[in-house]
């Protein structure tokens, strides 16, 4: 019995080499996690069992479970904004031959077909819609549309403006003129979009309306001009603003004849008429100079895809040649009530089992997740140092285990010498 107990001990010390070994070989494996074996002691019974019975050693040692470290590994920089790293805990969900599995390991790439994909060429999963919070839609494969993004017309113009109250009056009846700078008082051009994307300079005029309140009335007028060759397009009067005593604005008056309308017959590329409603909302009268505080122009024009951002919070968005963006999904983080019961499968993969019970998704920094480090990649949690002392402590005990059975066969030898 007790050339079996000594066998066991070496056995456990092997394993124990053995899942050091694996730790050390995969110490640069990116997304890595180590592993530790587990030994419990062996102790024999009968069918009287062992109560009370204290003369009786144990029989061995047995290993009892290899524990999974799923601390994390150290985040290195790459500079490539498809490389994720995860701070904090979750697991990337990704469709494989196999089925569905989960990594820690973040290098990733767009495929031919626009799927985002592992260097093996598994797709990672995620929401699909560009929704938040907890609209984020269905669970599937991300799919990147690289695709130009069709222009849009300029439907609004937004204007916030200090008009100043040094400026001069100028009498109603004085008939606009963009090419006489008497006729008004301030101008400021804005770039604006018709519906296939061509633009225009449209240079919005305002004038110190002489008479017309207290204090007076601005107003406003338009010309469309062709942005290569100046040549006017079209032209015509805006609102009228007016402001109470604290030069807030009150009132700018709308309806027919007071928007930028532009027929087809007017646009050089046959597109679809322009119909563009001022909004001056902030839009001050002080006796500060004339400024431009901001501009809100919803239209843009035809723009090529130049990659993609991933933010902290999962959403994946396209960045296109006209300043525009477009959000393609998010990625889907995944957790589990027992990591533990995790089986770990080649490629640095876990596929959940029973154990370990079904995958919580849910988008990055929600529900205890971690945020997602674009530009980065996780490596293996394995400390080297750490590794080689535990490996010496688990030879001593093979060679202690293989020296007891050196001790116990020359007790037998000595047995069957006896006369």
């Amino acid at each position: 019995m007790s050339l079996n107990t000594e066998l066991m001990g070496i056995n456990s010390a092997q394993s124990s080499i053995d899942t050091i070994g694996n730790n050390i070989a995969n110490m640069n494996t990116e997304g890595f996690k180590g592993s530790t074996m587990e030994f419990a002691d062996l102790i024999g019974t009968s069918l009287e069992g062992t109560s009370g019975n204290t003369l009786t050693p144990g029989q061995g040692v047995v290993a009892s479970n290899l524990s999974q470290l799923f601390t994390e590994g150290t985040i290195s920089q790459t500079g490539n904004p498809l490389d994720l790293a995860i701070n904090g805990q979750g697991f990337f969900q990704m469709q494989t031959d196999q089925g569905i599995m989960y990594t820690r390991a973040g290098s990733f790439q767009v495929d031919t077909n626009g799927h985002l994909v592992d260097p093996s060429g598994n797709k990672l999963m995620g929401y699909v819609t560009a929704g938040s919070g907890s609209a984020l839609g269905a669970v599937g494969d991300l799919q990147i549309n690289r695709s130009t993004l069709p222009a849009t017309a300029t439907s609004s113009l937004g204007l916030n403006v200090n008009l100043p109250t040094t400026d001069s009056a100028i009498s109603s009846g004085t008939a606009f003129n963009p090419s006489s700078a008497s006729t008004y008082d301030e101008s400021t051009a804005t770039t604006i979009y018709d519906s296939v994307g061509t633009s225009y300079t449209l240079t919005s005029y305002f004038t110190r309306v002489s008479g017309s309140g207290t204090p007076d009335k601005w107003k406003v007028d338009w010309q469309l001009t062709n942005p290569t060759t100046g040549a006017a397009i079209a032209s015509g009067t805006g609102p009228t603003l007016t402001f109470n005593s604290a030069g807030a604005l009150t009132g700018a008056t709308s309806g027919a004849g007071t928007t930028v309308a532009v027929p087809t017959a007017s646009l050089p590329d046959g597109a679809s008429p322009l119909a563009i409603a001022y909004n001056f909302t902030g839009t001050s009268l002080s006796s500060q100079t004339f400024g431009v505080n901001s501009i809100a122009n919803n239209g843009n024009s035809t723009g090529t895809f130049t990659g993609i951002q991933i933010n902290s919070n999962g959403q994946i968005v396209g960045q296109y040649s006209n300043g525009q963006t477009k959000t393609f999904g998010t990625v889907a983080l995944a957790n589990f009530e027992n990591p533990q019961g995790l089986t770990p499968m080649t490629g640095t993969f876990w596929q959940a089992t029973l154990d370990s019970g079904s995958a919580l998704l849910a988008a990055p920094n929600t529900q205890g997740l971690g945020t997602l480090q674009s530009g980065a990649l996780e490596g293996s949690n394995v400390d080297l140092s750490t590794q080689l002392v535990s490996l010496i402590v688990a030879q001593q005990a093979f060679q202690a285990n293989a020296q007891a059975i050196s001790y116990e066969q020359q007790n037998i030898q000595h047995l069957l010498n006896i006369q």
